[in-house]
């Protein structure tokens, strides 16, 4: 498991993770092909994996807010947080293909990193993660999974990463 920038205590309560606006957001996770084999396996999970790869969302309430579907909405808690997937481990923090360049990124809307992003401790962990995601077991892992190398809009990149 990925050491946490955000405390868990802040995680997931401003409203702003795991929820969003279209059913087929290029925010919702995407799994690797070890994770997608696993929730598959358990049936209670199966249908909630996109062929893709991706974690299926689902609308709520008649809202025009669609949830991911390991998210319960009324404890405002993942339901497979100390198991979830490498996407959500890393997030607010993404991993951007930017033309042929790959770089770690960071979501702005997260409010953790907005109040964060210029302090010692983001720009040590951004470090520890660069240096995480370029060593040899994450390059095989993003190597083999390319699926979660994606092209986000309107994220601040803070170091190119050389897979």
């Amino acid at each position: 498991m990925i050491k946490q920038f955000i405390p868990s205590r802040v995680c997931v309560k401003c409203q702003g993770c795991c929820r969003f606006i279209e059913a087929d957001s290029v925010w919702r996770p995407l799994l690797l092909e070890n994770e997608a084999k696993t929730l598959v396996k358990n049936k209670e999970s199966a249908h909630c994996i996109t062929q893709d790869k991706r974690i299926c969302l689902f609308p709520y309430k008649n809202q025009d807010i669609f949830y991911c579907a390991f998210f319960d909405a009324c404890k405002n808690k993942c339901k497979i947080y100390l198991k979830r997937p490498f996407d959500c481990q890393l997030y607010p923090f993404l991993i951007n293909r930017r033309d042929k360049k790959v770089f770690l990124s960071v979501d702005l809307n997260c409010p953790f990193i907005n109040e964060s992003i210029e302090s010692k401790s983001f720009q040590k962990y951004a470090s520890y993660l660069a240096k995480l995601l370029t060593s040899k077991k994450y390059r095989s892992i993003l190597k083999n999974n390319p699926q979660v190398i994606q092209c986000y809009p309107e994220v601040k990149d803070i170091a190119e990463l050389d897979l």
